[in-house]
């Protein structure tokens, strides 16, 4: 990867207004409105946005350079957040962006970076996660989605049965990268492979899970004798624990939610301008100052370590166990900012409207327009200190590999 130059301020501060009239003249009106209300973005409104950035280089600026990469230093990815945050853009594909396009980077074949990546970069693939199973969420190394090497029609496959639970967005998704099990007999961990899937292959199977809050963003997928090719298997057979641990690298850096964290705050502070309580805004009441600041604090606690630990990412050094304490760290600051969202809106936040979650409501006499998704909001949040990895087994290896515990 080619080292990125660290720009001058003048030259940053360039940066950043060139990033901020971009957004500005290319994101849509509507889908800035829905990102600023905290409502469910379409499939087809964040792929439109994904083409605008698409065009003007900005896609995956945090890949390599000859994969279409812009080799910005940490500053610049940062003010880039900055500025879609503060515009309202749509958050983008992390799975597919982040996590996946990362992987095989890193340790996929050359012809599998070859057929894969172009058609991420040209938008053609959406990709889902299959890691966690009813059975294997946290403890993911007991899965069970077993894959066995056969010989179908004089091609070497591997033929998949089992189900993954929780995966996001794959009612959306043409592709699933998966944990699957290529040998029963091996230690856990030993017996693992990473598989690239097509979502569209005979025998699978996707069925909604809609939560309390009334959206659908997860389901369960169901493999019924389906077959893979091995070529689409990333790395060895039974090494993809390996993978899997890489991969929660930039997992965990993106599941301290900053960039959604700031978003939210920035809610938060609009909401405490806005609505009054006892003739004042609420930002003048002690109690709501008093949580606002402190989660402000915690903020940009949060946004300065994440930041660190991508300068070290990006200078070539191995994450470890350590980035565990900011999925723990970014999960319970989004909650809390989500609660107090709620406290400070009140009893407005109890009507339900399961329209209002993917359309602007029209205006209430004293109600606030933040008020239609909040309690959808809070309730999002509170699968965040589970997914990923739950708080509890995040304390447990870090007390254990970190701390020595």
């Amino acid at each position: 990867m080619t080292e990125a130059l660290t720009l001058t301020p003048q030259a940053l501060q360039a940066f950043r207004l060139d990033v901020r009239a971009f957004v500005q003249a290319e994101l849509p009106t509507a889908t800035r409105e829905k990102v600023r209300l905290g409502l469910e973005i379409s499939k087809a409104e964040m792929l439109a946005w994904q083409a605008r950035l698409a065009a003007r280089g900005w896609l995956v600026p945090h890949w390599p350079q000859a994969w279409q990469g812009q080799g910005w230093s940490p500053a610049q990815r940062a003010v880039f957040q900055e500025e879609m945050v503060a515009h309202h853009a749509p958050e983008m594909g992390g799975i597919t962006f982040e996590m996946l396009g990362p992987i095989l980077i890193r340790y996929g074949s050359p012809a599998q970076q070859q057929y894969f990546l172009p058609r991420i970069l040209d938008l053609q693939d959406w990709w889902c996660q299959g890691y966690s199973e009813p059975n294997a969420g946290s403890d993911l190394a007991s899965l069970k989605t077993r894959a066995e090497r056969q010989r179908v029609d004089g091609d070497d496959v591997y033929v998949v049965n089992g189900s993954k639970i929780w995966t996001s967005y794959a009612q959306y998704a043409n592709w699933i990268f998966c944990l699957v099990r290529t040998d029963v007999e091996a230690r856990a961990q030993h017996g693992i492979s990473f598989l690239l899937i097509d979502m569209q292959s005979p025998g699978v199977t996707v069925r909604p899970i809609i939560g309390i809050h009334g959206w659908h963003l997860f389901n369960e997928v169901f493999f019924e004798d389906v077959q893979v090719p091995v070529a689409q298997r990333v790395g060895e057979e039974n090494a993809g624990w390996a993978i899997a641990k890489s991969l929660l690298e930039f997992e965990r850096l993106n599941l301290a939610r900053v960039a959604e964290n700031r978003r939210r705050l920035a809610k938060v502070r609009a909401i405490g301008e806005s609505v009054q309580e006892a003739g004042v805004p609420l930002r003048e009441r002690p109690w709501f100052a008093e949580r606002f600041h402190t989660l402000e604090v915690r903020f940009e606690t949060l946004a300065a370590t994440v930041l660190r630990f991508r300068q070290r990412a990006e200078a070539g050094h191995r994450l470890g166990p350590e980035t565990g304490m900011l999925k723990l760290v970014g999960s319970t600051l989004i909650q809390d900012i989500e609660n107090l969202a709620v406290d400070a809106l009140g009893p407005d936040t109890l009507a339900y409207d399961r329209d209002a979650h993917f359309t602007p409501a029209a205006p209430q006499l004293g109600r606030s327009e933040y008020a239609p998704s909040a309690s959808a909001r809070r309730f999002v949040t509170r699968g965040y200190t589970i997914a990923g990895g739950s708080s509890e087994i995040q304390h447990e290896v870090l007390a254990k590999q970190v701390l020595g515990l």
